[in-house]
């Protein structure tokens, strides 16, 4: 799915003479959010492991954080496909 979809925006961004393209702070926000909200109440959220980004040989990576999606594959899907067929404004282009 994510490579059909990274597809689809490369071949708009060629259709309309893009060559750069970077998520609008409120978009990080948003998917931040989404992603968060997607893994409350796992018990892997509250490992220290290097998927929660502890790593106990490196100074400062010893505070754990959520950097992987969760969530089911229909909502991930659904999310992205909002994305696209919104025209992608969440996206900053040029």
């Amino acid at each position: 799915y994510n490579v059909l979809w990274i597809t689809n925006l490369i071949q708009y961004m060629r259709q309309h003479h893009y060559t750069y393209v970077v998520p609008r702070p409120e978009a990080v926000e948003g998917w931040t959010s989404f992603v968060l909200k997607a893994g409350e109440g796992l018990l892997s959220n509250d490992v220290d492991s290097w998927m929660t980004g502890i790593n106990q040989n490196v100074e400062g990576k010893q505070t754990r954080i959520i950097a992987r999606y969760s969530g089911s594959a229909p909502a991930f899907r659904a999310r992205a496909n909002a994305v696209a067929t919104d025209g992608y404004r969440q996206l900053e282009m040029c």
